[in-house]
């Protein structure tokens, strides 16, 4: 599948920001995913050096690849479904010199992170300059992020012949802010909409401004 070029970097950008925490919650095929390899896509893109903690090794390097994610600039760290060692990488990362991102995937079971160890990361990825993006079923840095935001599914839209089309053709995802805007602030016009590659890309993208975030997703 081709991907449409579009601004979708504008809005990476503001989600993911240099040298501080963002969380990305929902639940499953909410699009949070998708959201996660779009920020690694442009920032790979962009020639930076990225890194993604996979707890439960639900990366798909093939899929990634194709979906335009660089995999020479990509560390894979695989954990085997050990939360602990997912969260000591994490720690490790975030204080090595050169990575422009690092995601933190935890998926369905997110660990207990306690407060001391979301304020040490907090400092970490402050002082390093590298920005920090979690993803999971529910959050886990508490105050320690800077934006946290979550994703929920829409409606779905099935392609193919017949009267009862059986391919899945798109998902549409609506973005909450649950902290750095108001508490629980639908975001006007933030829905994205993911196809079978599985990756989030923007189509009508407006910048993070005043109290709202704008963006249309396709892929």
């Amino acid at each position: 599948m081709v991907e449409r070029e579009s601004h979708a970097e504008s809005v990476t950008a503001r989600i993911v920001r240099p040298g501080a925490i963002t969380e990305v919650v929902g639940r499953l095929s909410s699009g949070r995913t998708s959201l996660l390899m779009a920020c690694l896509r442009d920032h790979t893109r962009a020639g930076a050096v990225v890194a993604l903690v996979d707890a439960d090794q639900a990366f798909d390097p093939a899929s990634a690849a194709r979906a335009g994610i660089d995999l020479r600039r990509l560390l894979w760290v695989r954990c085997g479904g050990r939360r602990d060692v997912a969260l000591r990488a994490t720690d490790l990362l975030v204080r090595c010199p050169g990575f422009a991102l690092i995601g933190l995937d935890v998926g369905e079971s997110p660990p207990r992170l306690p407060l001391a160890g979301a304020f040490r990361l907090k400092l970490a990825v402050r002082r390093s300059g590298s920005a920090l993006l979690v993803v999971s079923a529910r959050r886990i840095t508490g105050a320690a992020a800077a934006l946290a935001l979550e994703s929920a599914r829409e409606n779905l839209v099935w392609s193919g012949p017949g009267p009862t089309p059986t391919r899945l053709a798109r998902m549409r995802s609506r973005l909450s802010v649950l902290r750095g805007l108001p508490e629980g602030q639908p975001m006007p016009g933030a829905t994205s909409t993911t196809g079978p590659s599985g990756l989030a890309d923007g189509r009508s993208l407006s910048p993070l401004h005043g109290h709202g975030l704008a963006l249309e997703w396709t892929a």
